[in-house]
């Protein structure tokens, strides 16, 4: 099983095969002040933030908890400051891998 993974073109809608214990890792972009914020209604599925100031990057964590049964999506929205105008949203949907080689044909 690998660990950690880092998810290549942040920011895009995708699909991820997964395991229960894996974790998975990227940057963000928030130039211009606009920050990201994420949110997922699967508590096997944790993401956490770090939002380094005065930088221009947020470090993204996400970590899939043992048991974790899928399907399960995190959504990403970018606010500017005073959380009004969205400026950028993607999603990021984890299913969990099996055995059976045709189910993801």
């Amino acid at each position: 099983m690998i660990d950690r993974r880092l998810v290549f073109d942040p920011g895009k809608n995708q699909v991820i095969q997964t395991e229960s214990g894996e974790r998975f890792y990227f940057s963000l972009d928030e130039r211009g002040g606009a920050v990201w914020s994420a949110k997922s209604d699967d508590p096997d599925v944790e993401v956490s933030i770090a939002h380094t100031h005065p930088s221009s990057e947020a470090s993204v964590w996400i970590r899939i908890h043992r048991g974790f049964d899928g399907p399960s999506t995190v959504y990403f929205v970018r606010k500017k400051p005073g959380g009004k105008s969205v400026v950028g949203k993607f999603a990021m949907s984890f299913f969990k891998r099996t055995n059976d080689a045709a189910l993801w044909e």
